[in-house]
């Protein structure tokens, strides 16, 4: 083969490596907070849910986007991280309204609460390695 056809292949190669479209990388997965209810605003519920409705108990450590839906103004929603004994987010108790949040998650146990009625509203999940 001759150097123009190494050329001529190169350059056809270079260009067909262009034409490909980049690797698509998945979204962050989705989880959902929720304080009170959509139809009872001050409902004393609290929930940390997938967004296919699922209960979060255990997720593998990553990167995720968490919307907070607060529905109730005597209420909030709070997360932190039991292991690190670090919190990472509150809403406002009286404060309704969604916020998103990115939240990078190490190996470790978490917990969710309402501030002011932490004992009846909470949960935990634990975050895999």
């Amino acid at each position: 083969m001759s150097l123009r056809s190494h050329v001529t292949l190169g350059v056809i190669g270079a260009a067909a490596a262009l034409a490909l479209p980049a690797i698509a990388t998945p979204a962050n997965p989705v989880l959902i907070g929720r304080d009170g209810s959509a139809n009872a605003h001050d409902a004393f519920v609290i929930r940390l849910t997938f967004a296919n409705g699922r209960r979060v108990t255990k997720i593998p450590a990553g990167t995720y986007r968490l919307v907070v839906h607060d529905y109730s103004s005597m209420h909030n929603f709070a997360l932190g991280s039991q292991t690190q004994n670090k919190r990472l987010l509150t809403t406002g108790v009286r404060w309704r309204g969604t916020k998103t949040y990115t939240l990078v998650l190490s190996p470790g146990r978490y917990a969710y609460a309402c501030s002011v009625h932490f004992r009846t509203m909470n949960g935990t999940f634990i975050v895999t390695g």
